[in-house]
Parts: structure tokens; C-alpha cells; sequence
């Protein structure tokens, strides 16, 4: 049985399961004191479905336009439907976590139709070793303190800036924790060791171009008052890649926090450096200021990424393809960016609103990706969303290049 197809049955397992009792909380009498809800369970679930009606307004002047859109298309409209569930097996010496979601997307562009599955996490812990940890499967590491940004996720899919909460497809690993205790003047350390294996029909997907390999990662942590400080080595057998980073985070005050993260590279023949910085502030009233900027020192330039935006637009069909790839393979593609996030949590006391505007720049070209979002939660199983998304740009920058210019969604989530 391949990788894939055991994602499957696991993840068909999971929506069998799903539908045959109750999930971690939705009892139907919130204020039944029934002995038995306290009673520790083998087995909880949990769920959503939701649907997304999205509409995309292209931007004819970009050079990728002709390129990626046919018929001279102005817009398109695309309609998403998930289905998720979580669920997990606890017994006295160990849990299993299963975490998935099969979607259907449909689109006014007949060829982007598709169905798919996606197994998220799938991953057994021993409980025996508590506090330590030994864990083996899928899973979603979740290294690093940045929001926007995390240089530091070196075993992890790259987060998406222009939708930093969306949910991410985890990595088959191994990995051990031992919690050592107050060790060297830290209130409390860790240690992460974690192996990563590169092969065909497993963790295939996770780096272009590397068809096998044997990574580790270390990670060691301490706490000192208010502070957390990582430090995180990587090492890549067959592609020779040591990776060094560190970050922290500290409380400058009960409501304002200031994190950073920082990674070098080291191949054979240079070295990558990854920066960030970044602050999140509550206000008195409730205004949630989040604000971040990265560095990337693999970068392209300002005039790097000109020269290429120009070959995509001077060569025709396939002879652009190399071009294309080099700007759409990564979400930051120019040297330095910048973040801001603001959210209003019930202004003017409409209750469960929540209403959110964050710019995305990249601080190179000058151009921004801007986000607004509208959130309402009438009920506690309901969330309902609109999100409309601008780019704005100079010819052969990142935004104003864009396929899209305007993005408009609507979302409506049900949780059961």
C-alpha cells in the first residue's frame, strides 16, 4: 500500500467514524451535569462544513494574463464545498490523531474543477512517557513565533503570507520531546528531535527537485521570565544543507509582545539568511495590532524580478514556463516585506462581530496586497465571513503583476 493510498483509507476512516456519535463538546444540554460527560472518553470528534463563493477580477495589464488566462476572460467565479473532521483515540498509554478534509471545488473555468481529499495529521503518541513525548506519522510542527512569516519552520510547508490562519497539510515524521526541567538559569527547557524522510510516495511533495533524502531537526527550548527562546539545527544528509536559526518572544507588557525569528543556510556554495520581526498589541478597547517585517537575503532584487517580469512578457508560450515558475514558486519572491494587521474585536457593541484590514507589502517593488474581513459568529457553531482582497502595484512589480486584482469571498462555516 502506497503513502497515498493509506492517507486515504485513513482519511476515509475518519468520515465513516465521523458520522456515528457525538463530537468533543455539542451536547445538546449545555447545562446537564450528566456524571457521564465527565467521564474521560476513548473517543471524540469534532467538524465543519463550509461553503466559499468567490469572484476574481483579472487584471488584463499583467504580462501573466496572457499567458495563464484563455478567451480573454474578465473574471471568474469559483464555489468550494469542505468537509472536515478531527478526531482522537485516547487510551491510558497512548492517543491517535486524525485530522482531514474532502472538498469539491467548482469554477466558471470548466478545467479548474476538482475533488480532493486531504489527510492533514495522522499521528500516534505514546502517553506512557508524560511529560516527555514520543510521537510518529503526520504532523504539523508548528515551529516559530511569527504570524505572517516563519523563517524558522524549516520542516514544515511554507505558510502562506496573504492567509497566514489557513489550515496546512503536515509532514510524515518521527519525533521525540524530552522535558529536561530548569537546566543553565531557565525556568523550564525541552529538547525536539525530530527525523523527516524524503521519498518516493512519502514527503514527495515537499521540496522540488529532492527525490530522497534523511533530514533531522533539533530543537531546544527555555523559558526565562516571560521569555521563550528556540534554538534550531537542521541537517539534510544528501542535499548537504545546514540550517541554524532562533527565535523568542517576550511580554513587554500583559498586552503587548514582541517575537522575532532568525535562520541561516549553509550549501555548498552560499548562504541563505531569513530575518523577521515583528509586535502584537492589544488595546485597551479591544484593537488588535499585529505588525511584521521579513528579509530574505535569496531574494531577488527590485531590478532581478524586473528582468524576469520582462522575459515573461517578451517570450511566448512554453519559453515563458521557466520564467513563470521562478515568481510562482514561492509567495515572497523579492528580498524584504512588511505586515499590518489590525481587528476590532464587537465595535459600536455589535456582538460577535469582528471586523479586520491587514496590508501586505513588498518593501522592495512598493507594491501591497490589501485584506479586509468582515467576521460574524452569531452562534457558536457558526462563523460567517466576507473577505475582499486588493493588489495595486507599478508594471513588473510582484501585486501589480498579479493575475488577480480584486478578489471578493463569502464563507459561511458550520462546526458541529
Amino acid at each position: 500500500m502506497t503513502i497515498r493510498h493509506f492517507q486515504k483509507t485513513l482519511l476515509l476512516l475518519l468520515l465513516i467514524t465521523g458520522f456515528q456519535t457525538t463530537g468533543f463538546s455539542q451536547d445538546e444540554d449545555l447545562y446537564s451535569f450528566e456524571v457521564d460527560e465527565f467521564t474521560k472518553k476513548i473517543w471524540e470528534w469534532k467538524g465543519f462544513v463550509s461553503f466559499e463563493a468567490t469572484n476574481k477580477i483579472y487584471n488584463k495589464d499583467s504580462v501573466i494574463y496572457p499567458k495563464k488566462v484563455e478567451n480573454d476572460k474578465a473574471d471568474s467565479q469559483d464555489y468550494e464545498l469542505i468537509l472536515g473532521l478531527e478526531s482522537r483515540w485516547d487510551w491510558d498509554w497512548s492517543r491517535f490523531f486524525l485530522i482531514g478534509e474532502i472538498n469539491a471545488f467548482r469554477s466558471s473555468i470548466p478545467e479548474n474543477d476538482a475533488d480532493d481529499s486531504v489527510l492533514q495529521e495522522a499521528y500516534w503518541q505514546l502517553a506512557e512517557l508524560e511529560p516527555h513525548n514520543l510521537e510518529i506519522g503526520k504532523r504539523l510542527l508548528r515551529w516559530g513565533k511569527g504570524y505572517a512569516f516563519n523563517p524558522v519552520a524549516l520542516m514544515e510547508r511554507t505558510k502562506n503570507p496573504e492567509d497566514p490562519e489557513a489550515s496546512r497539510e503536515g509532514l510524515w515524521t518521527t519525533q521525540g520531546i524530552w522535558i529536561t526541567g530548569a537546566l543553565a538559569g531557565f525556568e523550564t527547557t525541552s529538547v525536539n528531535l525530530v527525523y523527516l524522510p524524503i521519498r518516493e510516495d512519502l514527503n514527495d511533495e515537499y521540496q522540488s527537485g529532492v527525490e530522497e533524502d534523511d533530514v533531522w531537526g533539533l530543537k531546544l527550548y527555555g523559558l526565562i521570565g516571560t521569555t521563550d527562546i528556540d534554538i534550531y539545527a537542521v541537517n539534510w544528509d544528501q542535499e548537504k544543507i545546514t540550517q541554524w536559526g532562533i527565535d523568542f518572544a517576550t511580554n513587554i507588557s500583559v498586552n503587548f509582545e514582541i517575537h522575532g525569528e532568525y535562520v541561516t543556510s549553509r550549501y555548498e556554495d552560499y548562504n541563505q539568511n531569513e530575518a523577521l520581526l515583528g509586535l502584537r498589541y492589544l488595546t485597551d478597547t479591544d484593537v488588535t495590532w499585529i505588525a511584521e517585517v521579513y528579509s530574505d537575503s535569496e531574494g531577488f532584487t527590485k531590478e532581478e524580478s524586473k528582468i524576469i517580469y520582462e522575459a515573461i512578457e517578451d517570450n511566448p508560450g512554453t519559453k515563458a514556463l521557466p520564467y513563470l515558475s521562478q515568481i510562482q514558486q514561492k509567495k515572497t519572491i523579492n528580498q524584504n516585506y512588511g505586515y499590518v494587521k489590525v481587528s476590532v474585536k464587537e465595535p459600536f457593541n455589535w456582538l460577535y462581530f469582528t471586523p479586520s484590514i491587514a496590508w501586505l507589502g513588498n518593501l522592495d517593488d512598493q507594491s501591497s496586497n490589501i485584506s479586509t474581513q468582515l467576521s460574524y459568529s452569531p452562534a457558536d457553531n457558526w462563523t460567517m465571513l466576507c473577505t475582499w482582497q486588493h493588489m495595486a502595484g507599478d508594471q513588473y512589480t510582484q501585486y501589480g503583476e498579479n493575475i488577480v486584482r480584486d478578489k471578493l469571498a463569502l464563507l459561511t462555516s458550520f462546526s458541529f
